[in-house]
């Protein structure tokens, strides 16, 4: 195929999701891997992604400099030359990686935060097309937002704008960030829920087994799930009380389970915030980010 080509990437905590988009946005080639072991090693995640991006770009057939720009989302912040806010991720170094990209393929290299570029991708082919100002609340493994408005995702001073896993849940805590831990993230998100089943019963399920147990009436379920809704309401309002956005578009894997209650959340929006949005769930199949990561590929390579 000929014509200048985009890269885009979604790196999870478990997987990495690529795909080479033509300038339309049409979809050329699509892979899917998991990280493996790559997170646990110095800089392994680095290396799996120059790997990954060799055989994503071998599953086409590239014209020599076809590729023009390539847009990663990560499951952290990247600033100073370094990842911040991980959990799982040992090293790795944003400027190597984008060097190393850049010399390959000769094509401007952007690194954002993976719920940033998932905005990016809601409000280029997703459920909040012309809306502006609208904020994209990702309930999945972990806990997240971002707030899109002028025309672009806002980063914040160091690209952690919307890291809303660290808002302080209950004042009697004195750990949290200083120790890696998410108050509000733990209270509801794939990772939080899963964790208070374990420490309730001694069994490890995952975010969408234990909403089917709740939604089968069993009490320790639904007793963490109502748990979590009593830290996550008040967090969605405060944050729409603040940012005063037109559009709440929710996403993310766990966001799977609260769809079938979403009359409670936006009857709890509707008494508690001052000018109620609308509330949107992701059209895009939980592929936001990597939409969004493609996007992030074109902006990257038109402005550089």
């Amino acid at each position: 195929m000929s014509g200048p080509a985009y890269i885009g990437i979604d790196c999870g905590g478990t997987s990495l999701r690529g795909a080479v988009a033509s300038a339309s946005g049409d979809v050329l080639a699509e892979l899917s891997e998991p990280t493996g072991d790559a997170q646990e090693r110095e800089d392994g995640l680095g290396e799996a992604l120059l790997s990954f991006v060799e055989r994503l770009v071998d599953q086409r057939e590239a014209g020599p400099g076809s590729i023009r720009g390539i847009g990663i989302g990560l499951p952290f912040v990247c600033w100073g030359g370094k990842a911040h806010l991980c959990r799982n991720v040992r090293a790795l170094d944003p400027e190597r990686l984008k060097g190393a990209l850049a010399r390959r393929y000769g094509a401007g290299v952007s690194l954002w935060n993976d719920v940033k570029c998932a905005a990016l991708g809601e409000s280029w082919r997703g459920a909040a097309v012309g809306a502006d100002p609208f904020i994209y609340l990702n309930i999945g493994t972990g806990l997240s937002a971002a707030l899109y408005a002028g025309g672009s995702v806002y980063q914040g001073a160091h690209g952690a704008s919307g890291e809303i896993a660290y808002w302080v849940t209950e004042a009697a805590r004195l750990d949290g960030l200083a120790d890696g831990y998410g108050p509000l993230e733990e209270a509801m998100s794939g990772v939080g829920l899963s964790g208070a089943y374990l420490n309730a019963t001694g069994e490890r399920l995952g975010a969408r087994e234990i909403f089917a147990l709740a939604d089968r009436g069993d009490r320790v379920a639904a007793g963490i799930i109502e748990r979590g809704f009593g830290f996550l309401l008040p967090a969605i309002a405060n944050l729409l009380t603040f940012a005063d956005p037109e559009l709440l578009v929710i996403g993310g894997g766990v966001a799977e389970g609260l769809a079938g209650r979403s009359d409670r959340i936006e009857s709890y929006i509707a008494r508690m915030t001052p000018f109620p949005p609308r509330v949107a769930w992701s059209s895009l199949d939980g592929n936001a980010g990597l939409v969004g990561a493609v996007r992030l590929a074109m902006i990257g390579a038109a402005s550089g």
